[in-house]
């Protein structure tokens, strides 16, 4: 009895390890068909060295061959489309055009009387603005006085003659462009001269040719230039109230402002008698704005090169007249 009974415990004992080895087998046979399974699926689309496909162990179960094909019979994926970048816009800055020079050069293609922006003025090379030039016969100095303030006579040639065109400041205190026609000897003094005023600031109304007053004779065009307070320098005619030639003949005198500064004749009495009537006031009251004294800027620097002023002589006073000996 013993004997059957021990045969039976180790009989059962025998089955209880084998049950054991058994599940653990199971357990291990599982764990490895997982690895297999994910191998498959990590390594699927690789290659062997020969070309072939690997899917990990070339003899798998009916449920790994059912997975291979079912990764191989899935449809690729479909990727989003990627948005086509925008073009970057490029601004082009638009070019700024190279500004022209802020300064004139000089006053070609302006006629006197023209008013000139002063910030257009090359302060620093107010030479560029004075000039002097021959005069030649057919251009167009030259066919504006002919046979008015010049002509052919025996006392001054048209070689002797210089045109000047210059900047001068005018009664409301803007730049504006006169011109002259002095004697070429007295060129240069008279450039100098003029240049100084206008950085004085020193005021003129008008500064034309006397042609451009005139009426058909010198005397009433030199009457007619003065009526408009123009300031003038060469008219070949004699002297007011003289039939001597005047300096304004020879190209030697400059009557300047003639309204502010009056030719005027004192009698013995006293009595101021003047010609031009806009001239009244100024005949006798010598402080108002623009009267020549022998204070004022354009009496010195007359003086000083040499000229002589009218407003010295006893009588008649011509205020507006500056002249100089050949």
């Amino acid at each position: 009895m013993k004997s059957r009974a021990r045969e039976r415990a180790r009989k059962k004992r025998i089955l209880t390890v084998a049950a054991a080895y058994l599940g653990i087998a199971v357990l291990a046979g599982g764990i490895f068909a997982l690895a297999l399974r994910e191998y498959g699926r990590n390594h699927a689309d690789e290659d062997d060295s020969n070309g072939n496909e690997v899917i990990g162990i070339s003899s798998v179960t009916a449920s790994d061959q059912s997975l291979k094909q079912s990764l191989e019979t899935s449809p690729e994926p479909v990727l989003a489309p990627t948005a086509t970048p925008l073009p970057t816009a490029t601004l082009t800055p638009t070019p700024v055009p190279e500004p022209s020079s802020q300064y004139l050069e000089n006053l070609s293609g302006y006629d006197a009387g023209e008013v000139i922006d002063s910030g257009r003025i090359d302060e620093s090379n107010l030479n560029l603005y004075f000039t002097s030039v021959s005069i030649e016969k057919n251009d167009d100095v030259y066919n504006r006085i002919i046979g008015k303030s010049f002509v052919d006579n025996d006392d001054i040639a048209l070689s002797e003659l210089r045109y000047i065109k210059l900047l001068h400041v005018n009664f409301n205190g803007e730049c504006q462009v006169g011109e002259l026609i002095v004697n070429k000897s007295v060129s240069d003094d008279v450039i100098s001269i003029f240049e100084t005023l206008f950085e004085d600031r020193y005021e003129i109304e008008k500064m034309h040719l006397i042609d451009d007053y005139w009426t058909g004779d010198a005397s009433g065009s030199d009457y007619n230039s003065i009526d408009h307070n123009n300031t003038s320098a060469f008219c070949y005619r004699a002297a007011t109230g003289s039939s001597h030639l005047s300096k304004h003949a020879l190209g030697l005198a400059i009557d300047i402002n003639p309204q502010q500064n009056p030719y005027v004749t004192i009698a013995d009495d006293g009595t101021v008698r003047y010609s031009h009537d806009n001239a009244a006031e100024y005949s006798e009251d010598r402080s108002l704005p623009h009267a020549i004294t022998d204070s004022d800027g354009a009496y010195r620097l007359f003086t000083e090169h040499g000229w002589t002023w009218g407003g010295s002589w006893s009588s008649p006073k011509d205020y507006q007249h500056f002249q100089i000996s050949g």
